[in-house]
């Protein structure tokens, strides 16, 4: 059986090999293939994009559901996937149904944090204006923003936080999701959140494809604050535990977080979820294996032995559960205690879907990198 599985994790091989070998051994009959697709799987021109995989089983990024809805490549949840009322968190059930029908379970949730040290004044900042007037555009070096602001996939998506934190909701920013419609508001607001960045940070390339290096910056304090999802706590302390001096670099107890505000409005978060849906290619023979999978791949005792730390010394993955009983397990809060602080901003967050969205908001953010927002 082959999988196709969202590969945009901390120590994702890693990951996809337990996985593999656990299903395996409960199942020994089914040989299970997942597929890497690390290197393309947004970029709908080539061949390794999800959009251009043939799978049995698709973990799918909820930026490309309505497309496969609409393309007849998934079928809906056979009934004993259907999980209880009230297993998912809100955002992640809103995600998967569709007319009150669920075409994937979900897995994985991400949405964008500010995160800044305890104490600081930051803390009480709910708007951008009050980000930038507690950093300043001329402050100390190592004292600025850190944004990653390259990338068609990563600027499309923060043009939509931004455009959803001046506007409320998904139905008033439909409009402007398109790169000929653009909403001025919201590209002059990442504008002012990147102009907070230190000279030469945030809108290069190099940094950019380097996927830990600014929170890795962050935890050697070269930052007032860090923009990203829950998985930059992984690098902070992946950093702070093999390539620190003691007392060199920040620990994970002295970080705050909470909803990034890219508007004078304040924020309106969002959350994408990552679910596991199966194909129409998937007949009657292959049903009961994808079903199987989904069912382990998504139990509590599989993702929390995924959220736990992979070995001795590493730090947990801080990836956000689309479950909700993970978020008060004790195992996991006594290995990874920021959940408490986490869980807070899925809580009313804005479940984001829409025909075409991915290219929609790639070509938004080409047209930000080349043509709007400065070097």
């Amino acid at each position: 059986m082959t999988v196709a599985l969202y590969p945009f994790l901390p120590d994702y091989q890693s990951l996809f090999y337990d996985i593999e070998h656990s299903f395996e051994r409960d199942h020994p009959d089914v040989d299970l293939q997942i597929i890497d697709l690390s290197a393309n799987y947004y970029n709908e021109d080539e061949p390794q994009a999800i959009t251009n995989t043939n799978a049995q089983v698709y973990e799918l990024d909820g930026v490309f559901l309505a497309d496969f809805i609409d393309q007849k490549r998934i079928q809906a949840l056979p009934k004993e996937l259907v999980p209880p009322a009230n297993t998912m968190v809100q955002v992640a059930e809103d995600s998967a149904k569709v007319k009150n029908e669920w075409w994937g379970l979900p897995h994985w949730a991400c949405t964008n944090y500010i995160f800044y040290r305890s104490g600081d004044p930051l803390g009480s900042a709910g708007t951008l204006k009050d980000v930038e007037s507690l950093i300043g555009v001329k402050h100390s070096p190592d004292q600025g923003l850190l944004v990653d602001a390259k990338g068609k996939s990563t600027l499309g998506e923060l043009y939509l936080d931004a455009t959803l934190d001046e506007l409320g909701d998904l139905s008033a920013a439909e409009p402007y999701l398109l790169d000929t419609n653009l909403l001025g508001g919201a590209t002059a607001n990442l504008q002012r959140a990147i102009t907070l960045c230190d000279t030469g940070m945030c809108r290069d390339s190099d940094y950019h494809e380097a996927t830990s290096f600014y929170a890795r910056q962050f935890a050697r304090k070269r930052g007032r604050a860090l923009v990203g999802y829950s998985e930059r706590l992984y690098y902070i302390a992946l950093e702070q535990h093999e390539s620190c001096r003691k007392g060199e670099c920040l620990d994970l107890e002295d970080i705050e977080m909470k909803p990034l505000p890219l508007s004078d409005k304040g924020s309106h978060p969002f959350a994408w979820v990552d679910m596991l849906t199966i194909s129409t290619t998937c007949d009657e023979k292959c049903l009961p294996d994808a079903t199987a999978f989904i069912a382990h791949v998504t139990s509590s005792a599989e993702v929390k032995r995924s959220l736990l730390p992979a070995r001795y010394g590493a730090p947990p993955r801080y990836l956000l559960p689309a479950r909700t009983d993970l978020y008060t397990d004790k195992d996991v809060l006594v290995a990874a205690p920021l959940y408490s602080k986490l869980r807070p901003a899925l809580s009313g967050a804005i479940p984001v879907r829409g025909r075409k969205l991915n290219a929609r908001l790639r070509a938004i953010g080409k047209k930000l990198d080349k043509e709007i927002l400065k070097p």
